[in-house]
């Protein structure tokens, strides 16, 4: 838990908006000169980070292809990554549901359930601060929402997507399986799949979720910003220095 709370306060001082933020304060600690500069700076990091172009651009650059059906044909099961579980959805019976980005990756996952109906479905993600792990949340979605049938383990050990590949990897090298689609968005799957390498799976990227602005493709609106522009923004920064600091 202390361990979650660390991570996520180190990304939230290295992503907007604080990242822009922090620019800002620290100039005020200099001369005249050099403030306006560094603030200066700042502001225009901060207003970069929050148009539609940008974000939608950065984005676009991390997004790998879909998947085409002849990279199915030696794949031996499907992993289904987590991307969030509200724990507090008292409305359901089992008290959790799917985030909006999980729901997205479980969705496609029934898809390919329904087209590859014998193949082994691997749902991943651990820590939601409810009741019920990530993965078993997820399983019961594919199974009671979804209707899957396929045969569906769960890993709800990991707490983010090094040890969603790791703790998955130790559990399908044990059942001689080393070749799956990895399901997640697109933007998501360069890092995951570099990521499952790293522990010697061969992953073939599933897309899914690709990102789409009307502002970013309207020239009047592309340039202001917004707020749903810099959650985009952020959530591509983090996958670009996850993927440089996994890289060595």
């Amino acid at each position: 838990m202390t361990l979650i709370i660390v991570h996520r306060l180190l990304q939230s001082l290295i992503l907007p908006p604080l990242n822009s933020v922090i620019i800002i304060l620290f100039g005020c600690c200099f001369n005249k000169r050099t403030r306006k500069v560094i603030i200066s700076i700042g502001i225009l990091t901060f207003y970069i980070q929050s148009t539609p172009f940008f974000a939608y651009n950065l984005n676009k650059s991390l997004e790998l292809p879909p998947l085409e059906n002849l990279q199915m044909e030696s794949v031996q099961a499907i992993v289904v990554l987590g991307g969030g579980v509200n724990g507090h959805s008292y409305e359901y019976k089992v008290g959790a549901t799917a985030s909006a980005e999980t729901l997205v990756r479980l969705r496609y996952t029934a898809y390919l359930a329904n087209k590859y109906p014998d193949l082994l479905i691997v749902t991943s993600g651990g820590y939601t601060g409810g009741r019920y792990t990530e993965g078993k949340v997820m399983r019961y979605i594919l199974i009671n929402s979804f209707h899957v049938s396929n045969p569906i383990l769960v890993e709800d050990s990991s707490k983010n997507t090094d040890e969603n590949a790791k703790y998955v990897a130790k559990m399908l090298k044990m059942l001689g399986i080393t070749k799956v689609a990895l399901v997640s968005q697109a933007f998501h799957l360069k890092r995951a799949s570099m990521l499952f390498r790293k522990y010697g799976l061969k992953p073939v990227a599933a897309s899914t979720g690709y990102i789409y602005s009307n502002d970013a493709a309207t020239p009047i609106l592309a340039f202001i910003p917004s707020a749903s522009a810099m959650s985009f923004t952020a959530r591509a920064m983090h996958e670009f220095i996850g993927y440089l600091f996994y890289l060595h």
